[in-house]
């Protein structure tokens, strides 16, 4: 018969019996945010934490932006919004998606912000407040994402009425851009002046924020945060400490939140022709060592990976070897008498984060973008929560 198990008072926790993890760095997120609201010349900000917060844990993460001052914060769907109420969180809480008729309720009774992309969304909200309640929307004006919103022509027709409908607050209206991380930026600018016609056709928008600024808009396209009176930035991926351009993120100071790593759970030494892993897509040259890492893409490291990517190991740089397992890769140490000999099972390997590539290293590797290499670490990994700066973090 199987013993049962000990106490988790006197047990391990879960998170010390596996090898891989991620340590989420709060301190790091909350110096973000004071950064962004810098950059933002005192905007409030409205914290993205649609996708657990970008895989960094949604909960924690509003907590922490609660405590500098984060009141404005967005999710993609009803339960992720249910998820912070539930925790506490009492913030305003924007759901971007477009939601359905049937869902509408909830955003009445759990005190969340309705996204309004079309008349026939705008109409099923007048019904809900006159049979459910005070309701709060925002509108969103699609001028040139393509995905969700009103065209700019029909826009303030919508907006004029849910305006003059009792029990409805415009609390927003806003637009998505398409390319805000294009460094020219003219199709940003030509989806900005198409957000200010309607805006400036409309009256009674003293109370609304406007909002047009991501992330990306903030750095490449600054008048999308100071052409309106009532701003609102929507900050994501660079709350996160990360930008497509590692430049822009060392000049203003923005620090990685969280870091991936796992450990060595296996080593042996091969001879010259030794072919490693599913597809044998690699060969030694030369007699060499093999770290085998208990990591793999049910982990979210992507096997795009394979035979691309680098990992931090000892302070240098280790490439992958073979196509990543579901649960385990493998890296070339090189030579046994090489650096790599000294490494020994146990050893913890930096899959991105200090001491190993950014995250946006592993996105290019990839074919993908930050945002992915984030989201994509999986449930199955515990994450660490530090709250303690690390000054010599260098931007992902």
């Amino acid at each position: 018969m199987p013993r049962p198990l000990p106490d988790p008072a006197d047990a391990a926790t879960e998170a010390d019996l596996t090898p891989t993890r991620a340590t989420v760095n709060l301190a790091h997120l909350r110096h973000n945010a004071r950064v962004l609201h810098t950059l933002s010349e005192g905007a409030p900000l409205l914290g993205v934490v649609k996708a657990d917060a970008y895989g960094h844990g949604a909960v924690p993460v509003a907590r922490a932006l609660a405590e500098v001052g984060v009141q404005h914060f967005a999710v993609a769907t009803v339960p992720e919004a249910l998820r912070l109420r539930r925790a506490g969180i009492r913030g305003r809480i924007l759901v971007f998606g477009a939601p359905l008729p049937a869902f509408l309720p909830a955003y009445v009774t759990h005190e969340l912000d309705v996204t309004v992309p079309s008349a026939e969304i705008a109409a099923a909200v007048e019904t809900l407040a006159r049979t459910h309640g005070p309701v709060r929307v925002h509108v969103k004006i699609d001028t040139g994402m393509g995905r969700i919103g009103l065209a700019p022509g029909e826009a303030p027709a919508v907006i004029r009425r849910l305006l003059q409908t009792p029990g409805i607050t415009v609390a927003g209206v806003w637009t998505h851009f398409a390319s805000a991380g294009d460094p020219d930026g003219t199709f940003t600018r030509e989806q900005l002046a198409l957000f200010e016609g309607v805006v400036r056709s409309l009256d009674g928008l003293d109370a609304a924020l406007l909002h047009t600024a991501s992330s990306s808009a903030l750095f490449h396209v600054p008048e999308s945060v100071h052409r309106f009176d009532r701003p609102l930035v929507r900050t994501g991926l660079a709350l996160y400490g990360l930008n497509s351009r590692t430049e822009l993120s060392r000049e203003v100071g923005l620090r990685p939140v969280m870091r991936l790593t796992s450990r060595v759970t296996h080593l042996k030494t091969v001879e010259p022709g030794t072919t490693i892993s599913y597809g044998r897509t690699w060969r030694a040259e030369r007699r060499s060592r093999i770290a085998t890492v208990g990591a793999g893409y049910a982990d979210g490291y992507i096997r795009r990976l394979s035979n691309r990517a680098e990992v931090g190991l000892h302070g240098q740089r280790f490439p992958v070897a073979g196509t990543v397992c579901m649960d385990m890769f493998m890296v070339d140490l090189g030579a046994p008498e090489g650096p790599g000999g000294e490494v020994r099972v146990g050893d913890e390997v930096v899959l991105f984060g200090t001491g190993g590539p950014s995250a946006v290293e592993v996105a290019r590797w990839a074919d993908t973008i930050a945002y992915e290499v984030v989201c994509g670490v999986s449930a199955r990994v515990p994450r660490l929560y530090l709250d303690a700066a690390e000054p010599s973090d260098t931007p992902a």
